[in-house]
């Protein structure tokens, strides 16, 4: 077996000849949106709930989580105005807290807006939203702490 000294993704190989490192992913800061969004009993499938901005080349934090035991919703549906459930779609019954990422998933350092399946950067601020996919099941609320990483 051969003995080797590697590098992670956050330096660059001169040797290579690879570009620098993102700056993003080996300086960035943490920043948090950390609210509560709330909904009636009567509102109906198709309502959507606004919970934050985030720039759309905003590495998401996997301390990203919503308390959704008491979401008046029976499905937790959770992405941008138009891209529905990119971000968590799961039964609210699964779990008092739900996060979209997880260590060393699929989304690990990837971009918002490649997370939520865009071809490009559109270098704009994208809304995440809660969608109503069925009429609510009762009045409820959900506090959120949304994680990302910006650039300095």
């Amino acid at each position: 077996m051969a003995i080797v000294t590697g590098q992670s993704n956050l330096f660059r190989s001169a040797q290579a000849l690879e570009s620098n490192p993102d700056p993003q992913l080996r300086a960035g800061v943490v920043r948090h949106a950390v609210g509560t969004v709330a909904n009636l009993a009567t509102d109906s499938s198709g309502s959507m709930y606004r919970l934050a901005s985030i720039p759309s080349y905003a590495i998401l934090h996997p301390s990203t989580l919503f308390d959704v035991e008491n979401w008046g919703f029976a499905q937790v549906v959770i992405g941008s105005r138009d891209i529905t459930d990119q971000l968590l779609d799961v039964a609210r019954s699964a779990a008092t807290t739900q996060s979209p990422f997880a260590w060393g998933d699929a989304n690990h350092g990837k971009h918002l807006w490649e997370v939520l399946g865009m071809s490009a950067d559109p270098n704009a601020v994208i809304d995440i939203y809660a969608h109503a996919e069925a009429n609510a099941t009762g009045a409820g609320s959900m506090p959120f702490c949304i994680a990302w990483l910006d650039t300095i």
